[in-house]
């Protein structure tokens, strides 16, 4: 066991599938229950089945929504009493059916979910975790929030924001005993990775014949000083010491599981 969440109420943004997916998993495997929130709540049903926990929820959530976000807490409310953990994980890298860099539905779907859609989560929350002077959030960032190589995307500027919004959480909190720290995963083989590898395949006639995940491995041998890729495991272990007690002390931060790419950018 990594970090002791038995009876522990954990909330997790973008469930469905991917890093999300594994967070929740990882986060059931130490002994919390966890309610599994994504868009579909037919997705989320089937992850909730399958994880490890004695309680389990499945949440439908639209984090740019108000109303969707306040629902979706009010049900841990009622089933639960309350949320221990948030896990902000929602997010996407551009808009729905993106042909060009940063058009202006990219930054305003990207700054909606990445940004704002973590801040309506955490403001949902907030108000709880205040009155049992006790609470977990932890943001998911990313490596390209630090970085000042090219290209600047709607995505690197709303990440940069998770992680400056994070500081200042971290810092109003903190006399209500709640803890707001960041994890910046860095290149994890899920969709999200998976579509990326794909554009560059359409994009380079020499990646044309290659297995997507061999150009993926290859890739990240180049650009990572452990010249590996992450895993969802290891993102959810990073994840699970941050929401236990082990970690009642660590605030204000940002862990990197990145194979040690920020410390070249």
């Amino acid at each position: 066991m990594i970090a002791d969440l038995t009876g522990r109420r954990a909330l997790v943004t973008g469930a469905g599938m991917g890093i999300g997916e594994g967070i929740a998993r990882m986060l059931a495997e130490q002994g919390a229950d966890v309610a599994v929130a994504d868009l579909s709540e037919d997705t989320c049903a089937d992850v909730a089945a399958a994880l490890p926990a004695s309680r389990t929820l499945a949440l439908a959530i639209d984090v740019t929504s108000e109303e969707s976000v306040g629902n979706a807490v009010a049900r841990v409310l009622g089933e639960w009493e309350r949320p221990d953990i948030l896990v902000n994980n929602a997010g996407v890298f551009a808009a729905p059916g993106r042909e060009a860099e940063d058009r202006d539905e990219d930054w305003d779907a990207t700054l909606d979910i990445n940004l704002r859609g973590t801040v309506r989560c955490c403001e949902a929350v907030i108000p709880h975790m205040k009155e049992r002077r006790h609470g977990k959030i932890i943001n998911i960032g990313s490596t390209a929030g630090h970085s000042s190589r090219p290209p600047v995307s709607a995505y690197h500027v709303s990440k940069a924001a998770v992680l400056r919004y994070t500081k200042g959480l971290a810092l109003g909190l903190a006399p209500f005993s709640i803890n707001v720290n960041a994890v910046c995963p860095g290149a994890v083989w899920t969709r999200f990775h998976q579509a990326a590898i794909l554009r560059r395949t359409d994009l380079d006639p020499e990646l044309v014949k290659r297995d997507p995940e061999e150009a993926f491995n290859q890739f990240c041998a180049r650009v990572f000083p452990m010249q590996r890729p992450q895993t969802v495991e290891e993102v959810g272990k990073a994840i699970a010491f941050l929401a236990s007690e082990d970690a009642r002390n660590i605030t204000g931060q940002c862990l990197h599981v990145d194979g040690g790419a920020v410390v070249r950018d």
